[in-house]
Formats: structure tokens, sequence, C-alpha cells
């Protein structure tokens, strides 16, 4: 009673300032224990704008256009030579076809003359072959060849039965398949014309008689490993119609062909 008394008889001015003291000392109080609110996170920072490519300028080049006409200049000089080469080609094409047709005009007439041929004439046709075998022989070539002379030899040697019984135009038709394999052997040896010696296949100018001496494989490229087109049985008889390296193209009765290594082959 003696404190409200007390309170009572203060001054407002006192109430006011211990009202004011105290509300201070609860602030104090309330704000060291309250923990303060979170931070807000901070805004992400904006992206870098993406660099524009600026366009530029085509430098200065005052021998360009000199340098795009020579250019052009040389590939139109490029075309003309092309055109030319292809007519060229063409043109040889033509020359071949009539140098062929030629060569067969040719060994078609001599076939007629050996026809008519004498005995005498024979007999000199057939030396001159012989002679040109010997040289063959006696010439160390390449070992490819060996093959080919030993067929010209044995070939040459089938002209006796026909000039014993007189068929003279016989006679000489195995001397100029022997004079033929001795060409081929020559061909591999370098001693022919470059014409001749063409990297393709290349005609005999009269087909040669002759028979598998083995069991031989027909082959489609001469090649030693290219595929087999057949085989032929041992004493098959085949016609050579053509040439390409040391290998020989011949047909055989059933009307294969292929490529067969003179070695494998013999006369008839």
């Amino acid at each position: 009673m003696t404190h409200v008394r007390t309170v009572r008889g203060m001054p407002k001015s006192a109430i006011a300032r211990r009202f004011r003291a105290v509300a201070w000392a609860l602030c104090l109080a309330l704000g060291g224990c309250a923990t303060p609110p979170p931070e807000p996170p901070a805004a992400p920072a904006p992206a870098a704008a993406a660099p524009v490519a600026l366009p530029v300028p085509a430098p200065a080049c005052p021998s360009c256009d000199d340098q795009h006409r020579e250019i052009a200049r040389l590939r139109q000089d490029l075309a003309g030579r092309d055109a030319e080469l292809r007519e060229l080609r063409a043109s040889q094409r033509e020359q071949v076809k009539v140098i062929q047709e030629s060569t067969r005009e040719t060994t078609r007439a001599k076939v007629k003359l050996r026809r008519l041929a004498t005995q005498a004439e024979a007999a000199s046709y057939i030396a001159e072959v012989e002679v040109a075998l010997e040289s063959a022989r006696a010439t160390r070539g390449a070992a490819a060849t060996l093959p080919l002379i030993e067929l010209a030899q044995a070939t040459i040697a089938a002209t006796s039965a026909p000039f014993a019984q007189g068929d003279y135009g016989a006679a000489m038709d195995r001397a100029a398949q022997a004079e033929q394999l001795l060409a081929v052997a020559a061909d591999l040896q370098g001693g022919a014309k470059p014409r001749a010696r063409a990297s393709g296949e290349v005609l005999l100018q009269v087909p040669i008689p002759l028979r598998a001496t083995v069991e031989a494989r027909l082959r489609r490229q001469p090649l030693r490993g290219a595929p087999v087109a057949a085989v032929l049985p041992k004493d098959s008889p085949v016609v050579a119609r053509a040439y390409r390296g040391s290998w020989l193209r011949v047909e055989g009765d059933d009307g294969r062909s292929g490529w067969v290594e003179p070695s494998q082959l013999g006369a008839r």
C-alpha cells in the first residue's frame, strides 16, 4: 500500500521517465535474443550478352580478277585438250581395227598361197623357221620363253608327216604356227616392236592347235591366282587364239575358253 501510494504520489514526469527506461531495457533484451531473419538470396548476375559477329569486309585484292580469268582460261584449255585426247583415242582404235583387218586379210592370202605351195617352197619355208628356232634356242632369254620354244620345236617337228605325204600346204601351216610361237617368245624377250608388245591381249595371226599335256585349269585372267573357268582333262584338244605375256588364251572343243600357261600344253 505504501508503494502504491508512493507511485501515486510521484509526479507524472518521473513516471514517464521510468516507463521509458523499462521499455528501453525490454527492447534491448528482446533485440539481443531474437534471431535476425535470413538475408534474401542474391539476385543472379545478368547473363552476358552473346557477341555479335560483325561482317568482315573482303580484303582488297587488285589481282583477284586477273587470277580468276587465268583459272577460267586454264580450265577451258584443259577441256579442249581432253576433247583432243578423246579424238586421238577414238582414231587410234579405228587404226587398230584397220590394222587387224589388214592382218587377217594378209593371213588369209598366205593360207591360200600355202595351199598352192610346191615341195620346194614348203621345204624352203620350213628351213627358214628351223633357222629362227635355232636362233631362239641359242638366245638365253627369260625362263618364261622356254615352254614356248619347246612348243615351237614340237610344232615344227610335226611338219614331217604331211610333208612326206605330199600335203605341202599342211606342212607349211605347221611351220607358220611354229613361227607364231617364236614371235610370242621374242615378244617376251623384248625383241618385238613396241606396237606388238602391247600390255593387253594380242591376237595370234594364225590359230595354233594344241593339246593339254596335264589336267590344266582354264583361268579367267592370265594370272596364277585368277578364278578357274574350267578344268581341261589331259590330252584335251584346244586351239590357241591369243596371248598376253607368257599366257595363251585357248578354246576347247566345247567352246569354253580361258588362259593357260604354255608349260601345260603340247603340240598336236
